[in-house]
């Protein structure tokens, strides 16, 4: 098998996902954004594709050890790093990844599990503890959980309440990222995202961790509530809940979620630049995925299907995405699309003041 430049080999009980070609493409992109030497740790390996990936398609990486506790999956691992000519840059560790990890200390670490990532965030925090910085990369696959059907099963895993509605994916990855800074905060470490990534089935975290004071307490600032109301559309943010809409109505609530940025904007055109030098199958997707993230930023922590719009003023009309934005920004607001629902657009304009625009 091949993907990109690595060839590898697997048999039915080692796993490896075709569908998650994208999702180690961009993380790939990440990694070689990063304007620092890395050691890496791939927790989960499998194949050991991802953590192959990272180390023949970025300079910056000096070493990736491999860990895993399948005994069929560390044999592969082993060949397939052996195929690539990467064994002086690898090393291979069979065991519990939780135990093993505390044994390392890396710059990075990749946290894939299937499911939730939850049960493995205070090791490998704690392996990085005497770092000033740090980065991690994570996958949740339990969106499920995260956005909204199961919100018994969020407050138990994430310790914050989901929102079923139309922005349940950006309330669902603001909720895996507040939890993340939960752990973090305990080993004196804030929290930046570098990006956020909304795809498929899974959510995708590239987190910058500082050590400090300060940092922890800017990123305890950016702790906070979305409130919406299911009969006029309305929504806010802030610190706390708000219970009645203006409305009259009562609103329903998500938190507490993450309410500062999702990217890095400087960071995501680097990935871009980045992106132009390699040959990825994904290269298009990628370089639109990435364009529309870009400008994901300094806008509240929601955005506005126009869809749903539409049910909201009991219009059939719906308007075209560049229409809306258009529109909005003519009217003197900020407004942009939204990489979490292509009939979606993020702006500072108030549901009130759009209505009005698009419907008046």
């Amino acid at each position: 098998m091949k993907e990109e430049l690595i060839e590898f080999e697997l048999e039915k009980n080692v796993f490896y996902n075709p569908k998650m070609h994208f999702c180690r493409s961009i993380s790939s992109l990440g990694v070689g954004t990063i304007e620092k030497e890395l050691i890496i740790a791939d927790g989960f390996s499998a194949s050991g594709i991802r953590g192959l990936r990272y180390l023949k398609e970025n300079d910056n990486v000096l070493k990736c050890i491999f860990i895993d506790c399948n005994e069929n999956a560390i044999h592969y691992m082993k060949s397939n790093i052996k195929k690539n000519k990467l064994t002086k840059k690898s090393k291979v560790i069979s065991g519990d990844f939780n135990r093993k990890i505390r044994e390392f200390e890396c710059d990075l670490i990749e946290i894939d599990p299937f499911g939730s990532p939850v049960p493995y965030l205070f090791d490998s925090i704690r392996s990085i503890i005497k770092k000033k910085k740090a980065f991690l990369s994570i996958t949740a696959t339990d969106t499920a959980v995260l956005c909204g059907p199961h919100s018994a099963a969020c407050m138990k895993n994430y310790h914050s309440k989901s929102l079923n509605n139309e922005f349940t994916h950006e309330s669902g990855i603001r909720i895996l990222i507040k939890r993340v800074l939960e752990t973090c905060l305990e080993n004196n470490f804030g929290v930046s995202p570098m990006f956020s990534l909304s795809d498929q089935h899974y959510f995708k975290l590239f987190l910058e961790l500082k050590k400090g004071d300060d940092y922890c307490l800017d990123s305890i600032s950016k702790i906070g509530y979305t409130s919406f109301c299911t009969i006029c559309g309305n929504r806010t943010y802030g610190k706390i809940m708000q219970n009645i809409c203006e409305c009259g109505n009562k609103m329903v609530y998500a938190g507490p979620i993450w309410t500062g940025e999702l990217h890095n904007p400087d960071f995501i055109s680097h990935m871009l630049l980045n992106n132009k030098n390699r040959d990825y199958f994904h290269k298009q997707k990628l370089d639109k995925i990435l364009n529309i993230m870009k400008y994901e930023f300094d806008f509240p922590p929601y955005f506005y299907d126009l869809h749903q719009l539409s049910r909201f003023t009991k219009n059939s009309f719906i308007p075209k995405t560049e229409f809306a934005i258009n529109k909005i920004i003519e009217a003197g607001y900020k407004a942009v699309k939204t990489h979490f629902l292509s009939s979606g657009i993020k702006t500072d304009a108030k549901i009130g003041a759009i209505k009005k625009i698009l419907y008046p």
